[in-house]
């Protein structure tokens, strides 16, 4: 968000997503066919409390399956294999130039999804304070796409001007006050339960809570990240009450054994910007530690064929292609640009649970959360047997850290949390060239771009 012409433009934009999910009331979410015309002062009808929501849905799985490439790409997830030289900057770990085309293009969505939601939470919650909200659930569901963003931004970017409005521009929280925006997550998401609770909508609380245990547990991840130093090597997990709670409590809301709150997307709505860099484009693809590459090194091999998608990563206890692994990356080829992106899960309440355990010394307790997930999952489309549970106490097994490890990469895999993994287990991404900044300067994540940087007075020093 920023003070010069450009954000005019942005502005018209943002509020377009609106107007957009106004008109398609009457007929399908941001229908660009529908022939209504809507201008700016419905949004203060409260009969447009839902298209608010929406319009904060829309920007922020957007947001989401954009930004979601480059931070990929900075990880061992993706790797580089085609003409852009930007993608080959972020796949080396050189994560902080503020001109990197792929990151500056993404900045300005996750700022209109924070901004989208920050102004459909205060429509939203006027007309709920003077009782004329058609739907109490609407405010509920923007409170999680505020949360979302707002974690979203914690974990990509090292600063961000939060208080920007448009076309009003605001300084930056700082480096070291970036924590803020987990607290705000946090207190976005205690409102929505509370809202979730008064209408007994239980999967709104369930999508809530589990996003507040994310929230919560990643707010400790950056803390044990800046600043980096030794300790946090030695002292790599994360045990907090309000996360092992809150995983709790989603588990017990959960209605499925692999409950999941994913980001659709469809070509009636939007597309992802990973599925068309890595399906279609073919600018980047999976890294060589997760699959095995077609002769062409563009693709995954078998996954066009009979013989199905080639997983090099194999299950540390049984030997077999990771199944988990192996059904993501399955589901996001054939999804090509349109696939589902996954935010929270049942399987990440498992794992902050674990990691609580393993935080205490107890390996056998936490065997039993990552049992938990690992019974989900078969040795193979012929090979129905579950995958053999973990003992910490049989040698023959991996050693508990190590066991995390593995089940975090390969559940967690393209949900944005592999590059904190990277710097606080201490285990570089295998294309980091010796002096990229992601070796050298453990916890670099994305910075403010140069799009906004010569739009806001307060960072080019024009106020």
């Amino acid at each position: 968000m920023s003070t010069t012409k450009s954000l005019g433009v942005r502005s018209r934009a943002i509020i377009a997503l609106w107007l957009a999910a106004l008109a398609a009331a009457c007929s399908g979410l941001l229908d660009v066919q529908n022939p209504n015309n809507v201008n700016q002062d419905n949004l203060n009808n409260p009969a447009a409390a839902a298209a608010l929501a929406n319009g904060a849905l829309s920007a922020t799985a957007r947001a989401w399956g954009n930004v979601l490439t480059p931070y990929s790409e900075a990880t061992d997830e993706l790797t580089w294999i085609g003409s852009r030289d930007a993608w080959g900057d972020l796949d080396q770990g050189y994560l902080s130039g503020i001109t990197n085309e792929f990151v500056d293009a993404a900045f300005p969505q996750v700022a209109q999804a924070r901004w989208l939601s920050d102004e459909s939470i205060k429509r939203l919650r006027r007309f709920d304070s003077a009782s004329v909200l058609p739907n109490r659930g609407d405010l509920g569901r923007s409170y999680l796409y505020g949360a979302i963003a707002y974690t979203m931004i914690g974990d990509m970017f090292d600063d961000f001007p939060i208080g920007s409005d448009r076309q009003v521009a605001a300084p930056p929280l700082g480096p070291a006050n970036m924590a803020q925006v987990y607290d705000t997550a946090i207190a976005y998401t205690t409102r929505g339960i509370a809202i979730a609770q008064a209408i007994g909508d239980h999967t709104l609380e369930l999508n809530l809570t589990a996003m507040r245990a994310r929230a919560r547990h990643a707010k400790v991840v950056w803390q044990k990240l800046n600043p980096f130093s030794a300790a946090t090597l030695t002292n790599p997990l994360v045990n907090d009450a309000g996360a092992v709670a809150d995983a709790n409590a989603a588990l017990a809301l959960a209605p499925s054994p692999d409950w999941k709150f994913q980001f659709g997307y469809s070509s009636g709505t939007i597309s992802t910007g990973i599925g068309f860099e890595v399906n279609q484009r073919l600018e980047s693809r999976f890294g060589d530690l997760y699959i095995v590459p077609t002769a062409d090194g563009k693709r995954v091999l078998g996954c066009d064929s009979t013989i199905g998608c080639q997983i090099r990563l194999n299950d540390p206890i049984d030997g077999v292609p990771d199944p988990v692994l192996l059904k993501t990356i399955t589901d996001f080829v054939t999804g090509v640009q349109y696939g589902s992106l996954t935010v929270v899960s049942k399987r990440e309440m498992y794992l902050i649970l674990a990691e609580s355990r393993l935080a205490q010394n107890d390996s056998v307790g936490a065997a039993t959360y990552i049992n938990n997930i690992r019974v989900l999952n078969q040795k193979s489309a012929t090979d129905t047997t579950k995958l053999t549970p973990y003992n910490p106490l049989n040698p023959a097994h991996p050693r508990a850290l190590a066991m995390y490890q593995h089940e975090r990469r390969v559940n967690l895999f393209l949900q944005g949390r592999r590059l904190a993994d990277h710097y606080r287990f201490g285990v570089p991404a295998d294309k980091w060239t010796l002096n990229a900044e992601a070796r050298l300067q453990p916890g670099t994540v994305f910075p403010i771009t140069n799009t906004e940087r010569l739009a806001n007075c307060y960072i080019n020093g024009t106020c």
